[in-house]
């Protein structure tokens, strides 16, 4: 019998009771429905999808700020493929572009400096959007520029911190979760002392695995076991381990750059310190304040469960939407649109 047979076998063995794991990482959620992994799971054990996807809790507002930002004269706009078609009140950084802004689509904000290097007429800013595992990064690249004097390069901050927000989700009653599927992101800057408290102060089961069928399957079996033994622990056996200096350094980097704020997310409304924004020391870097933008409450135009989906209270086929009005080729919500959005997931593996 192969690993994967006896891991599955065992799984079905041990869940004996009604089971909801949250998986938060949209990575988890695309891979989950990559194996064709939900067929195969005992019927008492639930997945459901979390906030993991930053395209997807993405609000109208922060994208009318990219599209103002963008529209300003010499301004080159370098974003993530995701993002460009998602939603503002009225436009989208991809229906812009189409009446002639300057968007570039870039992997990594290091590929910004040589775009600025390259353009040094034009201000290239940098939309900032992921979650706390992008920071160190992000930050990086602002610090370098700011040793080098590179002063046409700015970022539109819009990292938001997963833990506040779980947190936020898991106070409903209703929400019925029992644990938290993990992903190693979580560890490059997230205190995991914030997981071991979420799992204390909500009696969850929580678990780190990999991205592989096998390491899925062993998270959940990890979390139900800790349910069965009424044990409420964050299992990070499976995270890798960094370098006790790199998470220093990548700490350092972040509290030098940013600091965090109340945030929107779409469809959870505005949670307390969810947000990154950069210090004032560094405003020269920050695109809000250099072309004095606001990150307002915009009209959601989404006719779509997004907001249901992502905080674990449906699934796509939930979704009056999904698979008719909403498809790839014509996606209404950021969860089809992001190719780690769990609508995207389940029309790719499941249609």
């Amino acid at each position: 019998m192969r690993d994967s047979e006896q891991l599955l076998k065992r799984l079905h063995e041990i869940v004996d009771r009604p089971i909801r794991i949250m998986v938060v990482c949209g990575a988890h959620n695309q891979a989950i429905m990559r194996y064709h992994l939900r067929d195969e799971l005992p019927d008492k054990l639930e997945l459901v999808a979390g906030p993991g996807c930053s395209v997807c809790v993405m609000p109208a507002g922060h994208v009318d700020a990219f599209v103002k930002v963008a529209l300003q004269p010499d301004v080159i706009t370098a974003t993530c493929h995701d993002l460009l078609l998602v939603q503002g009140s009225r436009e989208s950084l991809a229906s812009i572009r189409k009446r002639g802004a300057r968007v570039e689509v870039i992997s990594t904000p290091r590929d910004c400096l040589e775009l600025a290097r390259l353009e040094p007429d034009k201000v290239i800013v940098y939309t900032a959007v992921g979650f706390e595992a992008t920071a160190p990064s992000v930050a990086e690249t602002i610090l370098e520029a700011a040793r080098e004097g590179i002063d046409n390069f700015c970022v539109i901050p819009s990292i938001r911190l997963l833990p506040p927000t779980i947190d936020s989700i898991m106070r409903d009653p209703e929400i019925g979760i029992h644990g938290l599927l993990c992903s190693d992101h979580v560890t490059t800057i997230s205190d995991t002392e914030a997981y071991t408290s979420l799992a204390k102060k909500y009696d969850l089961s929580c678990c780190i695995a990999g991205f592989q069928k096998d390491d899925i399957v062993r998270g959940l079996i990890s979390m139900v076991m800790q349910i069965r033994h009424g044990v409420s622990l964050f299992d990070d056996s499976s995270a890798i381990i960094y370098s006790s200096e790199d998470s220093k350094k990548a700490r350092q980097m972040v509290s030098e750059v940013f600091f965090a704020v109340d945030t929107a997310w779409r469809g959870l409304g505005t949670i307390a310190e969810s947000g990154f924004v950069i210090r004032d020391e560094l405003s020269l870097y920050d695109a809000t304040k250099r072309f004095n933008v606001r990150f307002m409450e915009g009209e959601e135009r989404c006719s779509c469960h997004c907001d249901m989906i992502i905080s674990g209270r449906g699934l796509p086929p939930d979704c009056p939407s999904f698979g008719m009005a909403c498809t790839p080729q014509n996606p209404i919500g950021p969860c089809m649109i992001s190719s780690e959005g769990i609508c995207a997931s389940y029309f790719k593996y499941n249609l």
